[in-house]
């Protein structure tokens, strides 16, 4: 990731101090340091959100009409009906399951200026299901210093590069100590109770285009996944001092629950 900046390039970013930061640590976010693998692989729940067709960010299938990506996503891009999700897919060029966006919802308190409760439930205009597509369960484990998660998405694999990469590559991640991490973002900006942070310095990380992307948590014994992390944003990209920063799906759940709430009494 690059600098306080979203993994993805959003918009605007805070105040200029935040601005100036960024810009000379690169607040950015794609996974660094992983593999190349294919939908089938990982389980068939990541999908990819598309504006005016052009790719901005990675979600997850948690229902056949539910996505959660990240609210910073959204920003700047207000269309709805230029929205589409694809599923079922290893490459960006591959054709697999598209369907429309029929609405969103994002917190009220959410704010580029913070990144406080970075997240988005997305609504399907009709139900994401086929080949190589499947859902997974929110987060119920505890985000313990050392645990590890999986991040996966189209991002970028070289910080200087300008567009998403065309294949889905994944890393594993351990998850950082939130004091530490809190401490060395300090300068740049407060890390939130909605935020952990998740990484190996210098070698391993989500990046830009990654934003919205799953961090999920693989029970080795019993196969069982769960959406524990949403890529946000860092400063840089497997920097050596900055780890990556994404949103606690834990913190979040009762806001993605309510807003499942809310569309299903609206289909009624």
């Amino acid at each position: 990731m690059d600098i306080a900046r979203s993994r993805l390039l959003t918009p605007s970013m805070r105040d200029q101090q935040l601005v100036d930061i960024m810009k000379s640590q690169g607040v950015q976010s794609r996974v660094i340091g992983g593999e190349v693998t294919t939908i089938e692989k990982l389980g068939g729940y990541l999908v990819a959100l598309r504006y005016k067709q052009d790719f901005i960010c990675g979600g997850t299938l948690i229902e056949a009409r539910f996505v959660v990506s990240a609210a910073h996503c959204f920003l700047g891009r207000p269309n709805k009906s230029a929205w589409t999700v694809e599923g079922g897919i290893s490459r960006l060029t591959d054709s697999g399951v598209l369907v429309k966006l029929k609405d969103y919802m994002v917190p009220a308190v959410f704010s580029d200026s913070d990144m406080h409760m970075d997240v988005a439930v997305i609504l399907l205009e009709t139900p994401l299901m086929g080949r190589n597509i499947d859902t997974v369960s929110l987060c119920s484990r505890s985000l313990t210093e050392g645990l590890h998660l999986t991040v996966s998405g189209w991002g970028l694999i070289d910080p200087k590069s300008t567009g998403p990469t065309q294949s889905i590559r994944t890393v594993t991640v351990p998850v950082v100590n939130m004091s530490q991490c809190r401490q060395t973002y300090k300068k740049a900006m407060t890390l939130s109770n909605s935020m952990f942070c998740a990484g190996v310095l210098g070698t391993k990380d989500a990046c830009t285009f990654d934003s919205g992307g799953p961090l999920i948590y693989d029970d080795i014994n019993t196969g069982h996944k769960e959406l524990c992390g949403i890529v946000s944003f860092g400063i840089g990209c497997a920097s050596p001092k900055y780890a990556g920063v994404y949103t606690n799906v834990n913190y979040v759940k009762p806001f993605i629950q309510m807003s499942i709430d809310v569309f299903r009494k609206s289909l009624m």
